[in-house]
């Protein structure tokens, strides 16, 4: 069995490097034809960072967790994607929340140990 690599792209794209994987790697990472990364764009589930000079979508490293939370989603609870896009946004603003939880605690833990001293 080969092995493959994955190496991130750094493209021109408008005057500015963009950087990312192509369709094609992030469907071979997570095992799925790039026409159903295609209409995961079209549907708004999964944003493109740039194209590559060829046309082919790029994607931020993120985007190989994201279609695997898609597809679990997807397959193991049977949610339609109309319902995969509402859920994907509330599990971003709960991260977005606790970690603005996080910072606030330690906002205060380290007022009140300034107080102590």
């Amino acid at each position: 069995m080969s092995e493959r690599h994955f190496f991130m792209l750094r493209v021109r794209s408008g005057g500015e490097f963009a950087s990312g994987y192509t369709m094609t790697e992030v469907a071979e990472r997570v095992g799925v034809h790039p026409e159903l990364l295609d209409r995961f764009v079209r549907l708004g589930l999964l944003e493109c960072t740039g194209s590559t000079t060829e046309g082919e979508f790029l994607f931020g490293p993120e985007a190989v967790d994201l279609v695997g939370r898609i597809l679990r989603l997807r397959n193991e609870l049977g949610v339609n994607y109309s319902g995969v896009g509402v859920i994907i946004d509330l599990m971003a603003r709960i991260e977005r929340l606790e970690s603005r939880v996080r910072e606030l605690e330690e906002a205060r833990w380290r007022e009140s140990v300034v107080r102590v001293q």
